[in-house]
């Protein structure tokens, strides 16, 4: 029999992204005020470079939640909705410049959540470093990265499980070279521009890595 030698298919990175209430974003405003899930959203930039036609789902029993929106259709499962959307502050358009299709966009409570896949951690942190430049309050939330052919082969990485402290703990440290070896910076240096004990930053520090590193490890095992 003959076999067919395909490409192994490379390591990627799914990451799931959160901007807790984006200005100017409908479907984050819209699940704040309707107090409903927002999903099944579509876009279309119908050739513009300025605008985005943007449809989605408030799903919610009654369909007059006050959604700012030209209603187009309604079903049992809640009420379809289209506006347009500026560029500039689309995220979606944003993850999709740096060459990373938009596989899912959803809003919660105010809180929008964007997945996609990038081809390395490296375009990850590109594309979260320039989402913070344009909005607030950028998470990344959930982050797997696909290390093995066959199997299950993936690592689950979930940011959310860390207080908004030890995010800016971590952050920092790394920032000022903490993790480097040799290191950039020691933890009475880190401390002191957090004003905060050694001590204190060890505890944070120690919590933070064992939320982020415990699902690597036990994965590992």
């Amino acid at each position: 029999m003959n076999t067919v030698d395909s490409d192994p298919i490379p390591a990627g990175v799914r990451v799931t992204l959160a901007i807790t209430r984006p200005d100017e974003c409908p479907l984050a405003t819209a699940s704040a005020d309707s107090g409903a899930r927002v999903a099944s959203v579509a876009r279309t930039s119908c050739g513009s470079q300025d605008d985005t036609n943007t449809e989605f789902t408030v799903q919610a029993d009654a369909p007059d939640t006050g959604v700012e929106g030209d209603p187009v259709f309604r079903t049992e499962e809640g009420v379809r909705y289209r506006c347009q959307c500026d560029a500039e502050a689309c995220l979606a358009d944003l993850v999709e410049g740096f060459g990373c299709p938009v596989s899912d966009v959803h809003a919660v409570d105010g809180t929008l959540y964007m997945v996609f896949y990038a081809p390395d951690t490296d375009r990850v942190r590109d594309i979260v470093a320039a989402a913070r430049e344009r909005f607030e309050d950028v998470t990344v939330r959930n982050l797997r990265q696909s290390g093995e052919l066959v199997g299950d082969g993936f690592v689950s990485v979930d940011t959310g499980r860390l207080t908004g402290r030890q995010r800016e703990v971590l952050a920092l440290a790394y920032e000022m070279g903490y993790f480097d070896y040799p290191k950039g910076a020691n933890a009475e240096e880190v401390a002191a521009e957090l004003d905060i004990s050694a001590s204190t930053l060890s505890e944070h520090l120690a919590a933070a890595q064992e939320k982020v590193i415990g699902p690597v490890a036990e994965r590992s095992v």
